[in-house]
């Protein structure tokens, strides 16, 4: 893929070079692991970056009396009267196209053995404002994850920011890996940051993603859980500036978070060592503004070209025992566009992706739904809402009406339409082709378990490109009426494709 870039002639800077400049030294204090309080720097600024004698950089976090406390990203060889000094400037990571494919750090420098980034490096900042509203345009184009019960249930549209919540272990990570192949493979340019994981996490990803191979359009940043919790902490910033050098040279971005709920905590870490006063779950009282600052920054906004380019944002959050009322999810819920929930009881039944659609909110995406999408969105809503229901009533073993065992029945297959594997990615055309089978009874004599047979079946003539001709005529139906009506004419033809 070729990017084009504008690049920075700025020279990256020395202790010295700096000391020129600002003619402004202090000297550390005292060391409390990461957290330094330097004496002097009366001109230091919050956010400002500063650097050691020995190259070392850090972040001013804050501004005392007499000392400022500075945040080290780097606390090799940090010592009480080393010399530092201002900088005059935030705290920036070099970025370039070249880091397509490949695997670095927080400090954007590579970490899966490969050679150096090749390419000219401009240099950003961690803290770029979020666009301003005279910028931002309404989100209209669908991000299509290739996961059906998203699609047509809980839509995404490019520039939302959708928080992924649930338990640990009920495929969140599996769900974000499918719509990263998908988009990823259509051009879009996926950043996957790693907060915290464990590093065999991250090599599955990797693997993942190199196996699909998609991964020349992705980027994966890490900072494993053995990382010092600055390296942590910095993460989603440099994930989020790499995320924008891709946007501002004309490219669509998703910029997955995995997870902030991990990063809270080490957040917290960092707060507690500096005597910031605790707030509920000791959590610093910073920590909502943080990474509401944060997320701010995806959207979909006006390009340099006339054009709009957009950073789709999907925090990860984790839960407990499915408590969606912990502090730092429900922080999340309030500055996302919504929220794609994993119910660890859907997880147990069997159900993947472990998605309770009745949970989950998505409340921009459904304005990027065409008429028809809409529909089906409201059928299936209505029917899986009986299913549950008529469920209940069975678990008393009573004898049940006709219509009782038949929405039952309905229910159980839209469900197995729904469920796929992680290595199943279902297009649109292929979506509204098995819900038209499904609403027009092609399947009405067939039990869950063969419907499940010919959805496979399906998927793979789909893939061979044997379904051309009913999906060209399927993606310009605008009404349920007509697909099923289209979906009725074709049932022969697509008898004769799916058991030849």
């Amino acid at each position: 893929m070729q990017v084009k870039v504008q690049t920075s002639p700025k020279i990256l800077k020395n202790f010295e070079d700096y000391l020129q400049e600002t003619d402004e030294v202090g000297y550390i204090a005292s060391v409390v692991h990461s957290i330094v309080y330097i004496s002097g720097l009366p001109g230091a600024k919050l956010r400002e970056m500063v650097v050691a004698e020995g190259g070392q950089k850090g972040i001013v976090q804050s501004l005392l009396p007499d000392l400022v406390e500075v945040l080290m990203l780097d606390t090799k060889d940090i010592k009480n009267g080393l010399r530092v000094v201002r900088t005059n400037e935030p705290f920036k990571i070099p970025v370039s196209a070249g880091i397509l494919g490949r695997v670095v750090n927080a400090f954007v420098a590579p970490v899966d053995g490969g050679v150096p980034v090749i390419g000219e490096r401009k240099y950003m900042s961690i803290d770029e404002s979020a666009p301003g509203l005279g910028n931002r345009v309404r989100i209209t184009k669908p991000l299509e994850t290739a996961v059906t019960l998203v699609d047509l249930l809980v839509p995404i549209g490019y520039g939302q920011r959708e928080l992924v919540v649930g338990d640990k272990k009920t495929g969140k990570t599996v769900f974000l890996l499918q719509l990263m192949a998908n988009q990823a493979s259509k051009g879009t340019i996926c950043v996957y940051v790693s907060i915290g994981k464990r590093q065999s996490d991250v090599r599955n990803v990797e693997n993942y993603l190199r196996k699909v191979g998609v991964m020349n359009n992705c980027v994966l940043l890490v900072a494993s859980s053995a990382d010092p919790a600055t390296m942590v902490y910095l993460a989603p910033f440099s994930g989020f500036t790499i995320a924008e050098f891709f946007r501002d040279s004309g490219h669509d971005v998703i910029i997955v978070l995995d997870d902030l709920s991990t990063h809270a905590k080490f957040y917290r870490e960092i707060s507690l060592l500096s005597k910031r006063a605790p707030g509920r779950a000791s959590y610093p009282g910073d920590i909502f503004h943080l990474h509401a600052a944060l997320l701010e920054r995806a959207g979909h906004i006006k390009g340099s070209g006339g054009g709009t380019v957009s950073i789709t944002a999907l925090p990860v959050a984790e839960t407990l025992e499915g408590d969606l009322t912990g502090y730092i999810q429900t922080n999340l819920m309030a500055m996302t566009d919504g929220h794609i929930f994993f119910d660890i009881d859907e997880f147990r039944r069997g159900a993947r992706p472990a998605i309770n659609h009745a949970l989950s909110v998505s409340r921009v995406g459904n304005q990027t739904k065409t008429p028809l999408e809409r529909e089906i969105a409201q059928e299936l809503r209505e029917a899986l809402l009986r299913y549950k229901r008529d469920q209940e009533i069975a678990r008393f073993g009573v004898e049940l009406p006709e219509t009782t065992r038949a929405e039952i029945d309905l229910g159980e297959k839209i469900e197995q339409i729904l469920n796929q594997d992680m290595e199943t990615l279902t297009q649109r055309p292929l979506q509204l082709i098995l819900v038209g089978l499904l609403l027009s009874g092609f399947w009405r004599d067939k039990n869950a378990g063969l419907l499940k047979v010919d959805v496979i079946k399906l998927v793979q003539k789909y893939n061979k490109g044997d379904l051309k001709g009913i999906v060209r005529q399927v993606v310009n139906v605008e009404k349920l009426d007509d697909l099923i009506g289209l979906i009725k004419i074709n049932g022969q033809e697509l008898m004769g494709v799916l058991y030849a």
